[in-house]
Parts: C-alpha cells; sequence; structure tokens
C-alpha cells in the first residue's frame, strides 16, 4: 500500500518591512531640532504675549529706600528717569533740568577756555533750592569775576557716594573741571532695602540686553533668585565703603589735575530728628541716628586730612549756630539762609587758595 504523502505544510510569510525611508544626516537632524525648539519658544513667547506676562527688569529690579516712582507721580511732572549706570537720573528739561539732565542753566561738555569750572557732587542737600548753593555761588562768581568761572550743579536727590563716584568717572570727568566738590552722606546711611548700592543690578549682560524683552526669558529668570545681602550694617552704603568712595573721587580728581574739596553734611538733628526717617524706613530708630551721622562726617574729615584735600567742616561751623533758621522742618536740608552761608563758605575758600581775587569790598 502506498503511502499517501500528506501535502507540505508552507511556513507562513512573514510581513515585509517597508523599505528604508531616506536617511537624515546629522546636519538634518541638527537643523530640525532647532525647527522644533525654536517653535516651541515663539509659541511659548506668543502666549505669554497675549496673557500680558511681563517681569520689570534692568534698573526696575532694584531695591532702594529712595521711591523713584512716589517721586514722579507726586511732582508736576516726571523728572527722573531710570539709568543703568546711576540707577536713576533727571530728566533732561524736566523742572529746571538743563538738556544734560542736571539742574540749572545749560552748560557745554567741552569747557570754555580760560574758565575755571567747579563742578558740585551731591545728593538732594545739593540738587534742588529751588535756589541752590551752587545758584548763589555762580551768581556771585558771576558779579565779581564775570566770565572766568562756571558753576555746574552735578547733585542728584537720592544720590549716594556710590552713585556720585560713578557719575565722576563716567561722565563729569569729561566736562574738564577744575575743581570738585563732595557733599554726601545722608542716602549713604539710610537702610539699603534688600540690596547696597555696590550690590545692585544696575547693569545686564550683552546677552540679558539682548534678550531682556522676551517674556520667556523674563519668566526663565523670575525663578532664579538673588543670594540675599550679606552686609551686616544695611545701609545703602557701609562705612568703609563711604571712605572708600570719598577716597576713590579724591584719586581720580588727582588723577585728572583736578582739585577735590570735601564737604561735612551739616544737621539739626540735635534739636529733633523727624519721626518720618522711622515710618518711611531710612533708620532703624530714632535714638542711634545722630551717633550715625556724625560718624559718617567724621569719615569725611578722616578721608580729607589723610588725601591733604581741602575740607569745609559745614557740620562742625554750623553747630554753634542758630539752626532754627538754617534748616527746613526735615532738619536735614539747608533753608535759602542755609545755603548761603554754603554758598559764602565756598566763596571764602576760592579766595583763600588764591583762585578767586577780588577786591576786599566786593
Amino acid at each position: 500500500m502506498v503511502k499517501k504523502k500528506s501535502p507540505s505544510k508552507s511556513k507562513p510569510s512573514l510581513p515585509q518591512a517597508p523599505p528604508p525611508g531616506p536617511h537624515l544626516s546629522v546636519r538634518r537632524k541638527v537643523i530640525l531640532s532647532v525647527v522644533i525648539v525654536a517653535s516651541f519658544f515663539l509659541v511659548a513667547e506668543g502666549m505669554l504675549r497675549v496673557a500680558g506676562y511681563r517681569v520689570p527688569l534692568g534698573v526696575e529690579r532694584m531695591e532702594f529706600t529712595f521711591p523713584i516712582d512716589d517721586y514722579n507721580t507726586n511732582s508736576p511732572q516726571p523728572f527722573l528717569a531710570r539709568d543703568d549706570t546711576l540707577f536713576w537720573r533727571p530728566r533732561p528739561g524736566a523742572l529746571g533740568h538743563n538738556s544734560m539732565g542736571f539742574y540749572g542753566p545749560e552748560f557745554s561738555a567741552d569747557k570754555p577756555g580760560e574758565v575755571f569750572r567747579v563742578v558740585c557732587l551731591g545728593d538732594s542737600c545739593t540738587h534742588f533750592g529751588p535756589i541752590t548753593y551752587p545758584d548763589m555761588l555762580r551768581a556771585y562768581l558771576d558779579k565779581v569775576a564775570p566770565g572766568k568761572f562756571e558753576v555746574i550743579n552735578a547733585g542728584v536727590i537720592g544720590y549716594t557716594s556710590f552713585q556720585g563716584k560713578r557719575l565722576l568717572e563716567t561722565e563729569a570727568i569729561g566736562w574738564d573741571p577744575d575743581l570738585v566738590t563732595v557733599y554726601f552722606g545722608w542716602n549713604d546711611h539710610w537702610l539699603a532695602r534688600g540690596f547696597q548700592d555696590k550690590e545692585q543690578q544696575s547693569g545686564e549682560s550683552t546677552v540679558a540686553d539682548g534678550l531682556g524683552n522676551a517674556r520667556i526669558f523674563q519668566l526663565i529668570r523670575s525663578f532664579v533668585k538673588r543670594p540675599p545681602s550679606t552686609a551686616d550694617s544695611g545701609m545703602r552704603v557701609e562705612p568703609e565703603d563711604y571712605r572708600a568712595n570719598l577716597r576713590e573721587i579724591g584719586s581720580i580728581c588727582e588723577a585728572n589735575g583736578i582739585r577735590c574739596w570735601y564737604l561735612t553734611a551739616p544737621h539739626a538733628f540735635d534739636i529733633g530728628v523727624p519721626p518720618y526717617l522711622i515710618e518711611s524706613g531710612e533708620a532703624k530708630n530714632l535714638e542711634d541716628l545722630l551717633e550715625i551721622h556724625r560718624n559718617y562726617n567724621q569719615i569725611v574729615r578722616d578721608v580729607a586730612d589723610a588725601r591733604g584735600d581741602t575740607l569745609i567742616d559745614l557740620e562742625k561751623e554750623i553747630d554753634p549756630m542758630n539752626k532754627l533758621e538754617l534748616f527746613i522742618d526735615d532738619h536735614i536740608h539747608l533753608s535759602q539762609q542755609g545755603r548761603l552761608l554754603v554758598a559764602k563758605r565756598l566763596a571764602d575758600e576760592l579766595r583763600a587758595s588764591g583762585i578767586l581775587q577780588v577786591d576786599d569790598d566786593q
């Protein structure tokens, strides 16, 4: 009997793999990745902008006791603008400020020949008057020596010695002054709001400058916190930094053949310290404030003495006088009579140093 061969079972056919697609080169893969990432960021940027997301940048992120925006809101017109180098500065043409952004008459950065140019660095005690002591000094010099002197008021409200030093080295030095007067102290020892002047993030890096307006960049940066201030004193400018700033101002002047005169900041705190200084956060307590201010004035004396520069010790000279007549109610800013006294002292020193030569009856 012949056995029938059972039909052979054929092996099931496996599905065929599709033919390989075109191979992507490394270069194309990189380009594709870049396109995908860029698309993601563009979509995210658009969504953040539509949602109105924005984080204040640059100087707006600084933390100061000085209320820049309050001054702008409460003044007849906004007169302070944010500045990457100086933190803030007056707006040119606003509220009596000239085209250079300083209070007073117009002046050219290029000094006229045969003119003795005086630049007054300082804070609000120098900045405003309404008739400032630089105004009074200018008027007197124009009268007794017409055309021979020029007085520039480079004081700015809220400035510390740190800002004054920066103003001198980045701008005022280019005006070719013959004399720089230095009158700081108050804002230096006011309390810092988290960060001292030297720790403020005034400028941004080149990358940050380019990306600063990108909302996605702002969002990422908002999660990066700066470390807290490590300063023990909590002042905008610590005593030793104050000393260093004043020394550096003198060194800059000396290197450029400029006379440097230091002024101590007078006060009427011995007859009363305004309580608002505590309420506004300028000081921790009223009891220590007089001693703190006197210590800062002593630093001015020490620096002037060590450098051999001229000192006009307004605190010492005004102490025995009638302070109710020489100061306004805050016991910090001078009255018109007090500002006139400062202008006269500067004129006296110009005479004593031989810079100003006039008849005794003038």
